[in-house]
């Protein structure tokens, strides 16, 4: 049996008695040595992650999902995510629990933007499928030379991002014809 140290961590001001014994058991699944249980334990102490982080959860009752959904949250430790990441994440992952997913949220987590966009597309269905496919029409209109375009989602809406350095009132002139072509080939 693993013995947790006593510090301000996740794991004792969740204060929650499912949380421990998950924890030893999550150790013993994953075969977590003392280093590896001190690293997530170390990395909850920097992100300052405290019960009141997750509401969500609460939401979790099963002792195979409370694992995974512990597991999940190793997995942010490991790719070192922010704590507003972590909680956006996690987040999702709850709800990818409560819909009946599994260890298919593990899948294609080897990085951070990969794990995110896994799970979104896991959640979202439709909508990355509508997405991917308004990216490369938007990423392949003739936008004007030097700008940078970047696509993303705002809640509900879509688009590009247009960043575009003009220094001269005939940079702009040419900008704004430039994107008078991009109006119309919308």
């Amino acid at each position: 049996m693993i013995r947790l140290p006593k510090k301000r961590i996740l794991i004792n001001t969740l204060a929650m008695s499912a949380i421990q014994p998950s924890l030893q058991s999550l150790s013993q699944q994953l075969n977590l040595n003392d280093h590896d249980l001190q690293f997530f334990n170390d990395w909850m102490t920097a992100k300052k992650m405290s019960e009141s982080a997750f509401p969500f959860l609460k939401l979790v009752k099963t002792d195979t999902d409370l694992s995974l959904w512990i597991k999940g949250l190793y997995h942010c430790s490991l790719l070192n995510l922010t704590f507003s990441e972590t909680l956006q994440t996690m987040e999702l992952f709850t709800d990818l629990l409560l819909m009946g997913h599994n260890e298919i949220l593990f899948e294609k987590s080897q990085n951070r933007d990969q794990w995110k966009n896994h799970l979104h597309q896991l959640r979202y269905p439709m909508t990355a499928e509508v997405d991917q496919q308004l990216k490369h029409k938007l990423e392949n209109l003739p936008w004007p030379v030097g700008a940078k375009i970047k696509f993303e989602r705002r809640g509900d809406r879509a688009g590009v991002e247009v960043k575009m350095f003009i220094s001269s009132s005939a940079d702009l002139t040419k900008a704004i014809s430039s994107l008078e072509r991009v109006k119309e080939n919308l």
